[in-house]
């Protein structure tokens, strides 16, 4: 691993910020392998909260499922986030959705007056949509992984990858996979973590408040691209189809099947399209 620098690395060039108004402290290094396995380990080994790692490749990135998450050195931001929080253990899941919603929100600007918008397909993605232009393909912008140490009080590692500059039209890339830089945005990583941790900042306070899950719950739903879509949940007994009709306090998804609604906490999503009755059959 390469020694790493608070704050800017000259590929992030000189835009980045000091988060000295949060409890964020960022650290960079060039590769690494898992920025969220450092950070376990360093949680571990006794790392306070609020420490960021920013790296510029990873080798051994990953997702959910164990997913691998690749990309060329130096294109997109990826960072983890190590969490000592105080919040009811039924809320340690909301990371997830908090740094989602973070990043939904730091691109609202950004993308205005673009034709495409950001929004959150659950359990944990970030969305391009509604794109009219050639080289921006509707698709996965982000992804986020957080992981729970279960020590007294609890740790949260938080992770997201965002594909800032890769993958562009005629680049080898996982399918259904988008990024900022195909929509013409130009933006720095690092002040677009900035911008992303300053927002989940407000969330990490507010979820140590009564009104914190339900405030999340209500910018989530405000944000989803899952809620109000036909879908299929690839459970561990099989996929179950229904409508995504609401979201639960923990983070969870609410399924209307048949008229009977259930809650569903983990499980891989893909929205169907629906057939209507203009379409050819």
């Amino acid at each position: 691993m390469e020694a790493s620098s608070r704050y800017r690395d000259k590929r992030f060039g000189s835009e980045a910020r000091n988060l000295g108004e949060t409890r964020f402290r960022l650290e960079y290094v060039g590769e690494t392998g898992s920025t969220n396995a450092d950070l376990v380990k360093r949680a571990n080994q006794g790392a306070s909260e609020g420490l960021v790692l920013i790296a510029g490749h990873q080798t051994t990135g990953r997702g959910r499922l164990n997913r691998r998450w690749t990309a060329p050195p130096g294109t997109n931001l990826l960072f983890s986030v190590l969490l000592r929080p105080d919040w009811p253990a039924n809320r340690l899941r909301l990371a997830t959705s908090a740094l989602a919603v973070s990043l939904v929100d730091a691109l609202h600007l950004h993308l205005e007056g673009t034709g495409v918008s950001a929004s959150v397909k659950w359990p944990n993605d970030v969305l391009l949509v509604g794109s009219d232009q050639p080289s921006c393909n509707d698709g996965k912008l982000a992804g986020v992984l957080a992981e729970l140490i279960e020590v007294d009080p609890p740790v949260v590692v938080v992770g997201m990858g965002v594909n800032v500059n890769w993958p562009v039209a005629g680049d080898e890339a996982p399918p259904g996979a988008t990024s900022l830089a195909s929509a013409g945005l130009n933006l720095a990583p690092m002040v677009l973590v900035g911008e992303i941790l300053e927002g989940f900042e407000s969330w990490c306070t507010l979820l140590g408040q009564e009104c914190g899950a339900r405030d999340l719950r209500e910018a989530h739903l405000r944000r989803s691209d899952t809620v109000g879509q036909q879908v299929s949940v690839e459970l561990a007994s099989g996929p179950v189809n229904g409508m995504a009709a609401d979201l639960g306090l923990d983070g969870g998804l609410v399924l209307d099947v048949s008229g009977a609604k259930f809650e569903v906490r983990s499980g891989d999503v893909i929205h169907l399209r629906t057939t209507s009755e203009d379409d050819p059959a």
